[in-house]
């Protein structure tokens, strides 16, 4: 081999790792604010929640200093908001409302921030931050939203007369809101809801008390009254059998035994009737919230379509 070429190929492989280490941190240098975001937004677009999260932490880290850190911030909320980490995503927003009380991400933050609150079943903090965004920014495409998922959070409270007024002052606020129709919509079945037939518990298990079984009849579990009428009569029987013939130790032990399924079945009975009061109130709420969906939007992120974008009106 030419002694020149050897000395040559020698000389790279010697270099080739020093060459490799600086393209490597060549390329690093490029790895700009705006190509982090991106891929942390990307994988929040795509579901993948919890590796947004990591992503917009990676530029916190990164970039600390950045005028975007607020839409990274807001984004981890909504990251842990879409990925049902309803604790996380509460921390997020109020760290944005603390670092960043002037971002105009503020707003649509306290709007998820109320849904989470409600996801959590913390009723009275929810209700609290619908409120706020309704008196505080009753221009925004939030404070509609606001109020409908206002009138949902009445009505999980059982409280069905309160959410009509809520839906009405929708009405009376926004009168040219596109989705007025549907909020016209779940007042009619609010309507309804407030008519629902309901079963007495305390009729339930005093029929219980007289024919057992007849109580889970009268909410509609007609198996599990039949059975019940049949094991108590088993041992009513049974018991009045062994009266009738003397045999009291044997109706001591036949009565002993059959009085906890009597009594039973008077508290299942009345049980019964408060599952099916609750399970139809239940399936007319689920048919309002299906109404509300499309004007609340749970899962509907504010569009931007870069970092820095306010919420268009």
């Amino acid at each position: 081999m030419n002694p020149i070429l050897s000395l040559f190929l020698t000389i790279s492989l010697i270099l080739l790792p020093v060459f490799s280490r600086f393209c490597s941190a060549e390329q690093g240098i490029y790895l700009t604010e705006d190509i982090q975001l991106r891929v942390a937004d990307s994988f929040l677009d795509e579901g993948e929640y919890y590796r947004a999260v990591t992503e917009y932490k990676r530029f916190t880290i990164l970039f600390p200093g950045s005028p975007k850190g607020e839409y990274a911030l807001f984004r981890t909320g909504m990251a842990f908001y879409l990925g049902d980490e309803q604790g996380d995503a509460l921390r997020a927003f109020e760290a944005l409302a603390d670092r960043y009380p002037d971002s105009p991400y503020q707003l649509p933050a306290r709007y998820f921030a109320g849904i989470s609150l409600w996801k959590s079943k913390d009723h009275t903090g929810a209700a609290e931050a619908f409120d706020l965004i309704v008196r505080s920014a009753p221009g925004s495409p939030f404070a509609p939203r606001a109020l409908a998922a206002r009138a949902l959070v009445e009505l999980d409270r059982d409280e069905p007369a309160a959410a009509a007024a809520v839906l009405r002052r929708f009405i009376a606020d926004y009168p040219d809101h596109p989705e007025n129709s549907r909020i016209r919509e779940a007042l009619a079945l609010l309507g309804q809801y407030e008519e629902l037939p309901r079963k007495s518990e305390f009729l339930a298990g005093f029929l219980s008390a007289i024919l057992p079984g007849a109580g889970y009849i009268y909410a509609g579990r007609y198996g599990d009254g039949i059975t019940s009428f049949l094991v108590n009569a088993l041992f009513i029987a049974g018991t009045v059998t062994a009266v009738t013939n003397d045999w009291y130790p044997a109706a001591g032990i036949t009565g002993g035994i059959g009085l906890p399924f009597y009594l039973g079945n008077i508290y299942g009975s009345a049980n019964a009737a408060r599952k099916w009061n609750r399970n139809i109130r239940r399936e007319m709420r689920a048919r309002i919230a299906a109404v509300l969906d499309g004007v609340i939007d749970e899962k509907g992120i504010p569009p931007m379509t870069s970092p820095g974008d306010v919420p268009p009106p």
